[in-house]
């Protein structure tokens, strides 16, 4: 919370709690009244996942599959909300509170507006916009420019709870050009035009998010390796015990492969069940060989005025950001 110099008077305080309680009824829907969780312990206890993107990495996969095993994450004290009972709330709140903390009374009514459960030790929050709206993406040749004033802003709804921060990279040779084609404004191209692209450095981006909230740990992984990783990113994210496999965990694939490829695979994995994360990743490893469709793998067009050159470039720079993310304190970088 920010410090002020003389100590708040008693006016201050009541304005203060009027204001939190305001703005749990008028701009989230919550009730007015006091949380009916006792208000030590229950916060404290709680852990908060925070799925931040990047964008044009997830598509909203990760949320669907975990909603839809609820049942099973819930017997583990995990809830999925819908991302309808959360994302447009907590970005309204948070920038509300951006400049100072919820008190333990607002968490609590927050939490208690978003979760139909009882008996949550963990809840799974996910949003590409978290960080940024795609189009604010890349800006002052940064990537997520104000990535450390978003997570200070989440931390600030829940200065209490134990967050978590789990985010996928994407190589910036085929993250720009998927920025552009899914921006009709033409800012975006404006922006990277005018960028310098070797500055534009996930290194650069985690690193001011371990700085603006330090002790909270992150996860981060490469978008091109999540066909391996795919399962093992689930449970990092939901936290959930390592013998329970998501049903439909495979329907991440579906775009990627043959039609006739579905039965196959689920055929194989019923059968041959993989005895840990590296024997499913060999597994998936030599499936996707067999069975990726070569369109899903063509990279998107280059955008102008780049060459050959420029993608390399951009990849090199890509790994050697990988190598250093890895070593950064605090954050651990999934690899197959």
């Amino acid at each position: 919370m920010i410090a002020s110099s003389t100590p708040p008077d008693k006016s201050h305080a009541a304005r203060a709690t009027a204001r939190d309680k305001a703005m749990r009824v008028k701009g989230l829907g919550l009730c007015a009244g006091l949380s009916a969780r006792p208000a030590s312990g229950y916060i404290r206890r709680m852990e908060i996942a925070f799925h931040l993107g990047a964008h044009y990495t997830d598509q909203d996969h990760l949320v669907r599959c975990l909603m839809r095993n609820r049942a099973s994450l819930l017997d583990e004290g995990i809830a999925v909300p819908g991302p309808g009972r959360y994302r447009q709330q907590l970005r309204q709140l948070a920038f509300e509170m951006r400049e100072r903390e919820t008190n333990a009374e607002t968490q609590e009514a927050l939490l208690d507006g978003i979760l139909d459960e009882d008996n949550v030790d963990r809840v799974v929050f996910s949003s590409d916009n978290f960080l940024s709206m795609a189009k604010w993406a890349v800006s002052s040749s940064r990537l997520y420019h104000a990535a450390g004033e978003r997570v200070r802003m989440l931390q600030h709804l829940f200065p209490d709870a134990r967050l978590e921060f789990f985010m996928a990279l994407r190589n910036p040779a085929t993250f720009l050009p998927a920025l552009v084609k899914n921006d009709e404004t033409g800012s975006v191209l404006k922006q990277i035009e005018g960028s310098d692209l070797t500055a534009l450095r996930w290194s650069a981006t985690i690193a001011r998010i371990a700085e603006a909230a330090p002790g909270v740990p992150i996860t981060v992984w490469a978008d091109e390796d999540t066909p391996l990783l795919w399962p093992e990113i689930l449970r990092a994210v939901a936290g959930h015990s390592p013998d329970l496999v998501m049903d439909g965990w495979l329907a991440w694939y579906w775009s990627l492969v043959t039609p006739t490829s579905h039965a196959a695979m689920r055929r194989w994995f019923d059968l041959h069940p993989p005895v840990d994360d590296a024997a499913r990743r060999r597994t998936l490893a030599a499936l996707l060989s067999r069975f990726v469709r070569p369109e899903a793998v063509e990279a998107d067009p280059m955008l102008p005025g780049w060459t050959d050159e420029t993608v390399e470039t951009l990849g090199e720079i890509y790994d050697e950001d990988l190598d250093l993310i890895a070593a950064l304190p605090g954050v651990t970088l999934l690899e197959p």
